[in-house]
């Protein structure tokens, strides 16, 4: 008898035939898809941005990815499911909490916005898209596409540097007190990131690593340069403290302290505690954040009333020209502080069991703090994918002994 592996959806008993030409020939789909979800991003977003190319353009990335997504699930239902489950499950619930609390704001304040729905829907697209590859393509696969969409996002900065008339050599005249750089790119900071993090723990060549961390370095966000050299640092000189495991408690107390943090930086960037963030600081809240505590204090100030996921954004980009970019005070506000902590909590479980999937999470918790992640949707999607390779990849450690990993991700 066939057995049925347990999890979200059940094994489909597969003939020889099936499993020597059809699984492949999806798993091959939806690897293809994906890679080139990544490579119109690198290539078309910036062009997006300053008004070189259509939105029909723009969003054809979304389509590849779903067409990736209903091939990876296609080949997933016939492997049968292995791993990120557990992980998904959270991500799901974190996604439902929100577009229910955001649907009975919506409804209580009589406001109807798209842009609560598009919010809603970058948050899951990368849920959903790092889950079903994960289930169908194989490791091995993984690292060739890896290797292809850092090639293909390199290429697309320095073309994007070309068109500004930017060139490498620029980068030296960089301030980093000040985060100013003619080399500095939103759109490619957090995929070089995810890239080296990547290439940092799966290290059959060298040269990548490299390649991904001078990317991260010239794309110049000061957090993301930190954490990309720290990251070389440790691959190179302590890479067998990547796979240890690290204990549920020591996550747990970690969310604690990300809880509390958020709550000492919102009531930081307060108008009452402006002169004890100078003295900490050396500096104002408006220029040490660059703007970000003047918009918070226009929505504590201006009675904001929030519609739903995504409404904070709308509105102060109505006023600033800018999104509201502080993510788990933004969640605070727009869906209650209840909410914010449900976030915090599921979300760190998305580290797993290992010192790097927590070093990886650690990095967009701590960003989400003072900056934004939430809307960098693919670059959450490799992050994902990087964090379910770490955890249901590779053999864990414990007090020096290695640890079997259940289908489910449970230590055996």
């Amino acid at each position: 008898m066939t057995s049925t592996a347990r999890g979200s959806f059940g094994r489909v008993p597969a003939t020889k035939t099936q499993t020597k030409v059809q699984r492949p020939f999806l798993e091959y789909v939806a690897a293809f898809f994906f890679v080139l979800t990544f490579v119109i991003k690198a290539f078309v977003d910036d062009a997006y941005t300053m008004g070189d190319v259509s939105a029909t353009v723009a969003y054809t990335k979304y389509v590849t990815a779903a067409i990736a997504c209903l091939a990876a699930f296609a080949c997933a239902f016939k492997r049968g499911e292995r791993v990120f489950v557990r992980e998904f499950d959270e991500l799901l619930v974190i996604f439902m909490t929100f577009s229910v609390v955001s649907m009975i704001l919506m409804l209580a304040t009589g406001v109807m916005s798209n842009v609560v729905f598009f919010e809603l829907f970058k948050f899951v697209m990368p849920i959903i898209l790092a889950y079903s590859v994960l289930n169908a393509i194989d490791s091995k696969t993984f690292y060739r596409c890896m290797v292809i969409i850092l090639i293909a996002s390199v290429a697309g900065y320095l073309y994007t540097l070309g068109k500004d008339n930017v060139s490498i050599s620029d980068f030296l005249n960089a301030d980093f007190s000040t985060s100013d750089s003619a080399t500095e790119s939103s759109s490619f900071s957090g995929i070089s990131l995810v890239l080296t993090f990547y290439f940092a723990f799966f290290r059959k060549r060298k040269v990548w690593l490299v390649l991904a961390t001078a990317f991260c370095i010239l794309t110049f966000k000061r957090m993301a340069l930190v954490f990309a050299l720290v990251a070389l640092i440790i691959s190179i000189f302590a890479p067998q403290f990547m796979a240890r495991r690290v204990s549920k408690r020591v996550v747990n107390a970690l969310k604690l302290l990300t809880i509390a943090f958020v709550a000492l930086w919102a009531w930081m960037l307060l108008p009452d505690q402006e002169g004890l963030f100078i003295r900490i600081f050396s500096d104002t809240p408006r220029m040490f954040t660059m703007g970000r505590s003047e918009t918070f204090r226009y929505l504590l100030s201006s009675g904001f009333q929030s519609y739903g996921f995504g409404s904070a954004n709308e509105t102060i980009n109505s006023v600033f020209g800018m999104p509201f970019e502080m993510d788990l005070i933004k969640i605070a506000l727009e869906l209650t502080p209840l909410v914010m902590v449900l976030f915090v909590w599921l979300y760190w479980d998305v580290a797993g069991t290992t010192l790097w999937g927590v070093f990886i999470i650690g990095f967009f918790m701590l960003n989400m703090v003072t900056s934004d992640s939430l809307t960098s949707n693919f670059c959450l999607t490799l992050a994902y994918i990087t964090c379910g390779l770490v955890e249901y990849g590779t053999p864990k450690k414990l007090a020096g002994k290695k640890v079997r990993f259940s289908k489910r991700g449970g230590a055996r």
